[in-house]
């Protein structure tokens, strides 16, 4: 694909960017982005008012054409003379003359309410917080489109990246049998004394080399190896926030176990593992969505947030060709991986804001359905009164696991979307094992916007089952 091509049939001028949130993932976007000929990047949204002066600063504006804007009508001023304009009043920032809005907060809260904001403006929306399209990017999705706007998912995080990879190879004739993403944390051995580390912890674990290799038979091994691991969490709530997302927008693709297999694995053994049983892999059937740990020497690169596909090798020569152009197939011959070791984040966020921009196309699917939501999932007993919060760089909230299981109605009191859960008290005990319902929480008399929206969006999309 020639990029200086892809987008030069477009009769559209240069993109107004808006970026709200200029840290973390859209920080390279901003810093790299305004470089892109077809892009102007003139209206940062964010609490820190000083962040994103200097941010500005850092590309060379001058401080004289930095403004922040309280009001619309200066901000409508200045704008048009040029400057760079500043907003801590994202809804304000949502009624200025921009193509494009990047969502960026990572608050499933705060991200919920200023693209509902953006799209009631009629403003493009490129979403990066998953937090908040787990829980109502559909309805969010059907809102931009009835504005004539889009609403999309970000390249650069995996969904988008794994969407896109399925579709390739669903478009060069491939027969998909698996798809999914490693996860966020590498298991990484050290031979010479027996050594693994994940996140900076490293624990010597005598054995571990009786399991580097699958052996002949896999599920055995997979399972000794997470015996082994015990110390280590095998399982990330962000992964499967992500995975849900997909479910939701690729409706042929389902979990084969609701916590996912997650296996520990080196990624040259994911074709053998993420297949069928009938041929050798852990699936109860095909068109299964999973997430594996990946195993490697701490001199192996890192397959850390990267997305695969696992397809069928139903030709032999192709596949004896592929393999010796090193890809990998597994140790039967039945199956091949399809792989994109990383995410760029910004880097790749800006053409879903080109696409969306010139193209008039979202990077992700265009119609969007509830199919399945992450869950919560009590790991231990907790007592009425507990406040239940968010933290951390991945969004955990303490006592709860996350599954996925079929989307429901929240008034069905059968489960909750794990993000509902946040800002919100227990009410009662809650066991270890138990499914987070609504009825177990103390929920304000007037709802957050995430929690308005989804109950709007389970009454125009989900069946009332009681």
């Amino acid at each position: 694909m020639n990029y200086d091509l892809l987008f030069s049939n477009s009769k559209k001028g240069k993109l107004e960017l808006a970026i709200i949130g200029v840290g973390g993932f859209n920080h390279s976007l901003f810093v790299y982005g305004v470089r892109n000929k077809r892009l102007s990047i003139r209206i940062l949204c964010g609490r820190n008012i000083q962040k994103c002066r200097d941010a500005y600063l850092s590309i060379g504006v001058n401080e004289s054409d930095i403004m922040h804007c309280t009001e619309k009508q200066a901000g409508l001023k200045a704008f048009s003379e040029g400057k760079f304009l500043i907003f801590d009043n994202i809804p304000l920032a949502m009624e200025m003359p921009f193509d494009v809005v990047i969502e960026g907060t990572g608050n499933p809260e705060a991200a919920a309410s200023y693209c509902l904001s953006a799209i009631e403006n009629k403003k493009n929306v490129v979403i990066v917080t998953k937090e908040a399209d787990s829980v109502v990017g559909p309805l969010l999705a059907k809102k931009a489109r009835e504005k004539g706007v889009l609403y999309s998912l970000a390249e650069g995080d995996q969904p988008s990246l794994l969407i896109g990879l399925v579709t390739w190879a669903r478009n060069a004739g491939l027969t998909i049998l698996g798809i999914g993403k490693a996860s966020e944390y590498d298991f990484i051995y050290d031979p010479t004394n027996s050594s693994v580390e994940v996140l900076g912890k490293t624990v010597v674990i005598p054995g571990f080399s009786d399991v580097w290799d699958l052996g002949d038979d896999f599920e055995a091994t997979v399972e000794k190896r997470s015996k082994m691991l015990h110390m280590f969490g095998q399982r990330a709530i962000p992964d499967l926030a992500e995975m849900a997302i997909v479910c939701n927008h690729l409706p042929e693709f389902n979990p084969d176990i609701e916590a996912f297999h997650y296996p520990v694995a080196r990624t040259l053994e994911v074709p053998d593992l993420m297949c069928s049983k009938d041929r050798g892999g852990l699936f109860d059937g095909t068109m299964k969505i999973d997430v594996y740990n990946c195993l490697r020497r701490f001199d192996e690169q890192s397959m850390e947030g990267g997305e695969f596909v696992v397809v069928a090798c139903d030709d032999e020569e192709t596949w004896q060709v592929l393999k010796e152009k090193g890809v990998p197939v597994s140790r039967n011959g039945k199956a091949a991986m399809i792989y994109y070791p990383a995410h760029y984040l910004g880097f790749e966020a800006l053409y879903s804001v080109l696409s969306v921009g010139l193209l008039g196309l979202p990077t992700g699917s265009d119609n969007p359905t509830p199919r399945y939501d992450l869950v919560a999932k009590a790991n231990r007993d907790m007592k009425a009164g507990t406040e239940l919060k968010a933290v951390g760089h991945h969004h955990v909230i303490e006592g709860f696991d996350g599954i996925l299981r079929p989307a429901k109605r929240i008034d069905e009191n059968i489960q909750l979307p794990y993000y509902l859960a946040d800002g919100m008290k227990l009410k009662e005990d809650v066991s270890a094992g138990q499914l987070l319902t609504a009825e177990m929480l103390e929920i304000p008399e007037t709802d957050t916007m995430l929690w308005s929206l989804r109950r709007e969006q389970d009454g125009m999309f989900l069946q009332d089952e009681k």
